[in-house]
């Protein structure tokens, strides 16, 4: 009998994802990336500006907003990964998904 025990190795993941805001201010594509820290904890960064973290507790994946793993906030708590990652791109400013709107303002 195999098994596979994930903390022996980093998987880290990269998406190319579409952004919508009903507001219309934001519809445009970005990079969301994982990087695994932890055997339960991965950072999140989008377009390569880090914004949080989700930690997995079986059975929920809880979304945490900061810089730092000791001092990020708890944004929700959701029975799926990319249900928690929406919710971390809810929390940032619309200028780190789309850079051009710094650049308007």
């Amino acid at each position: 009998m195999k098994t596979s025990d994930r903390r022996t190795k980093k998987i880290d993941a990269t998406w190319n994802l579409h952004v919508h805001f009903e507001s219309g201010k934001v519809d445009t594509d970005v990079e969301v990336s994982l990087d695994q820290l932890k055997n339960d904890v991965e950072r999140v960064v989008v377009n390569g500006r880090q914004i949080g973290y989700v930690h997995h507790v079986d059975p929920v994946y809880v979304a945490l907003s900061g810089p730092d793993l000791a001092r990020a906030v708890e944004v929700s708590q959701k029975l799926t990964l990319d249900q928690s990652i929406r919710d971390l791109l809810n929390t940032v400013p619309v200028e780190v998904i789309d850079p051009s709107l710094a650049q308007r303002a």
